[in-house]
């Protein structure tokens, strides 16, 4: 353990050591206690270990340097017996006392030398502002603000401050009684008259102070209006916030204005060091660098045992008994704004705490009347989440670019906000623009503004990705993008190449089939026998690789497509792994154990590995084995009739339903269609002229009825609204069912499946009544023309139909 390791895990210990080295015969708990006596925290102990390690000196030298912290630790010590260690004294008066100031030069001096000695030095250049005299050193600030002497801001004190702040007051026609205004001033000013005195020069030379302009002075105005408001006070508004317009409290100051805590935030938010995110600075280490909070609490150096659970974690907050982590950590007991109950409430700062019930408790929303969790509260009454997309109060012009809409942050808009924060990532150290980085920015504030925001706020892989894009450290291209994947599927990896790919700047490949050769590679490499690994290596680059790139011919492959080949390449491990366990070898097997296999319960899909079996047999592997194909499973009880048709007619006339789920429900209730078929339909398989509206399946177009055909054509139109995006189909036409995941990419059978099913749906019985109906009206060649099924499929739908319909139609033509 390095050195900086051991002062982050336990500083106690090296300080103690150190003072060991010193004071031999000090205890070891006196030396503790004076540690807890010097310092507050865990990481005020480690950066106190950090300055004794690096010069040990300190402690017997007696030199006034290093951190204040130093000074204090050795002032405890001394008043609890240590003899050998010497209490540094000032380094201008050479007097012992609490050396809080440097001079400068990093030397420590005391209070007095840093206010009036230095003030009072020769060449100073210093004189009162109000008489001229440079002899005396200067006291404070007058009531206009100038820096005077004693003598004259004397001068200018009347006995007392409290009695003339309350006739001032009084005078206001505040329509308070005196003895509150009394209490008031004492509450708010502590009955120091210092505070008293200047809370009075300030309201009597800013009357506006009381009218709404609190925050252009010192909290102890913004306290005084808040206390005359919930006194009831007349003509006083509540103190906004001076850069988001905003009435909360006015907690920090930025250029000697009252703000709030989120803006003070904004404005001094810094990357940190560790995630790269441009967050409010928590900390620093030891070389200055910020930390945001959630990287701090993730350093040892930060984290203490927690007085209620135990537990070593970030400090929530400090108690009289200790640290307490964020998750014992209790909101402050106030009367609860909803039942009126005195409990732990959230936003206790504000006009309306909640206690958890009742921030949990479900409302009626004022626009839509459901009861559902409150997101906001308005002078209309509570609006819930969807609601609030939609409610004016929620939507204001963005500070930037002045549109109108539901602001992200600090005053911006979406992409405003976006646009920001992903240029500041982008920027590269030495301040120089490249073009193929401003790409990559308009590749993502042009897609989803919101997403990408959210994308860099919550993905660490994102941000770091970003940031090293601008460094230079990492290449624009797939294989860079490759070595950053940190699992086989990388959501934050997988979705900035799907937009850089959508947006044109990085080359289109076939990404199912480079995730399945990936796939392939990281499962051979866990098998430890390298005779099986080379011939499930074989099997998969020439037998399913191989299979699959002449059925694609050049075209990219589905998702579908992969997951089978997996599922294949999967199997067969596991068919070698069960061939070991029985004692024999591929070479060796036999019939009976291959039967053995199909009958036991210990696997699941034994059929799964057919493919592999043929493929050994085949190249010489394996002889006399074999595996039948699946037994054809037993269709699906189609649904009836009455209920088919009642939910093709609410898919064609519900217009609350997506039109995506209504054309994809259609298509299986109609026609009999594979959410797998449907989900790959591109613009160009929609053929719209004078005829009407048909849609190519398979070498025949079919012609669709109405109102099916304007469905049709709404998702057209809504598909030609990313016509600039690159597509990954032949045709480079837009999906009728794009991800809603991965731009440029269509939506997966699965993830289409899902949602007919989430209205209703039950897409196999559907298929199977659509097919039987329709083998009753026409023969098995036409179906197969029509529809794209295969002729051997088509014979059996029709095997038991009876398609008297169909007969008695071409005898009418006739």
């Amino acid at each position: 353990m390095t050195a900086a390791s051991r002062i982050a895990a336990d500083p106690h210990a090296v300080i103690g050591e150190l003072v060991a080295a010193v004071e031999p015969d000090l205890p070891a708990e006196t030396v503790r206690t004076a540690i807890d006596q010097a310092v507050r925290s865990k990481s005020a102990a480690a950066r106190l270990a950090h300055a004794l390690e690096g010069d040990p000196g300190l402690l017997t030298s007696g030199r006034a340097e290093g951190p204040a912290s130093v000074e204090r630790f050795i002032r405890v010590l001394t008043e609890l017996g240590a003899g050998h260690i010497v209490r540094p004294p000032c380094s201008r008066c050479g007097k012992l006392r609490s050396l809080m100031n440097t001079d400068g030069s990093g030397r420590r001096i005391c209070s007095s030398c840093s206010g009036f000695n230095s003030r009072k030095a020769a060449g100073s250049g210093w004189s009162c502002m109000s008489c001229g005299n440079g002899e005396t050193p200067s006291y404070g600030l007058d009531r206009t603000g100038r820096e005077v002497c004693r003598y004259c801001f004397k001068a200018q004190c009347t006995e007392d401050p409290a009695a003339d702040l309350l006739g001032y007051l009084d005078g206001l026609a505040l329509g308070l009684d005196e003895a509150v205004l009394r209490a008031m001033i004492a509450e708010v000013t502590g009955g120091n008259p210092s505070v008293t005195r200047r809370l009075l020069w300030d309201l009597q030379n800013q009357p506006g102070l009381l009218a709404g302009q609190a925050h252009h002075h010192g909290p102890k105005t913004v306290l005084l209006v808040n206390r005359l408001r919930e006194a009831g006070a007349h003509g006083v508004p509540a103190s906004k916030c001076p850069h988001c317009d905003r009435a909360v409290r006015l907690s920090h100051s930025i250029n000697r204005l009252r703000v709030c805590g989120t803006c003070y935030n904004q404005a001094k938010a810094e990357p940190c060091k560790w995630c790269g995110r441009n967050r409010p600075v928590a900390g620093r280490d030891d070389t200055g660098a910020p930390v945001c909070n959630t990287c701090r609490n993730k350093e040892p150096s930060y984290q203490e045992k927690c007085v209620v659970c135990g537990r070593v974690a970030g400090v929530g907050a400090r108690t009289a008994d200790g640290p307490i982590c964020a998750a014992c950590r209790k909101p402050p007991i106030v009367q609860c704004g909803s039942c009126g109950k005195v409990r732990a409430c959230l936003f206790a700062g504000t006009d309306s705490p909640r206690c958890r019930t009742c921030s949990r408790k479900l409302e009626p929303c004022t626009d839509c009347g459901r009861p559902s969790r409150v997101v906001a509260r308005t002078a209309r009454g509570p609006i819930c989440e969807n609601c609030w997309e939609k409610a004016p109060e929620a939507h204001k012009p963005c500070k930037q670019c002045g549109t109108i809409e539901r602001l992200f942050h600090y005053g911006l808009c979406r992409r405003c906000a976006a646009d920001r924060q992903l240029r500041k990532l982008l920027t590269p150290p030495d301040g120089k623009h490249h073009p193929e980085l401003g790409k990559v920015a308009d590749a993502l504030l042009n897609l989803n503004p919101r997403r990408t925001l959210l994308y860099l706020r919550e993905s660490h892989t994102a941000t770091r990705l970003v940031t090293d894009l601008a460094a230079g450290t990492c290449e624009l291209t797939h294989e860079a993008l490759d070595t950053r994947m940190t699992s086989q599927k990388d959501m934050a990896v997988d979705y900035f190449r799907a937009v850089l790919v959508s947006a044109g700047v990085l080359p289109v490949r076939d990404e199912y089939m480079v995730r399945l050769e990936r796939w392939i590679e990281h499962k051979t490499a866990a098998i430890e026998d390298p005779e099986d690994r080379r011939l499930i290596i074989a099997y998969a680059r020439w037998d399913r690789i191989a299979h699959i790139r002449r059925r694609a011919r050049g075209k990219p492959i589905s998702a579908n497509t992969g997951e089978i080949a997996q599922t294949q390449i999967a199997k067969a491990v596991t068919f070698l792994a069960w061939i070991k366990d029985q004692g024999e070898t591929l070479a060796t097997c036999r019939q009976p154990l291959v039967d053995l296999w199909l009958t036991s319960e210990n696997h699941q899909g034994p059929y799964s590995a057919r493919p592999f079996v043929r493929w050994a047999v085949r190249g010489k592997f394996a002889s006399g084995i074999s595996i039948p194909a699946r037994p054809r499973r037993i269709f699906h009880r189609p649904l009836d009739a009455d209920e088919r048709w009642t939910t093709a007619r609410r898919l064609l006339n519900d217009d609350s339903i997506e039109t995506r789920d209504r054309v994809a429900g259609l298509m299986v209730l109609l026609y009999g269609q594979f959410p797998a078929r449907t989900c790959r339909l591109t613009t160009a398989h929609v053929i719209h002229d004078e005829n009407g509206v048909a849609l190519r399946l398979n070498k025949t177009p079919l012609k669709l009825p109405p109102p099916l055909d304007g469905l049709v054509l709404q998702l057209v139109d809504i598909a030609h609204d990313h016509e600039r995006t690159v597509m990954l189909n032949e045709h480079n036409a837009p999906w009728l069912f794009p991800s809603l995941q991965m731009p440029g990419r269509p939506v997966t059978s699965k993830q289409l499946a899902r949602r007919l099913r989430d209205i209703g749906l039950p897409t196999e019985a559907g298929r199977c009544a659509a097919l039987l109906d329709l083998c009753t009206q026409m023969p098995a060649a036409v179906l197969q023309r029509l529809l794209g099924i295969s002729p051997s499929a088509a014979e059996r739908w029709s095997a038991g139909a009876v398609r008297t319909a169909y007969a008695a139609e071409v005898a009418n033509r006739s």
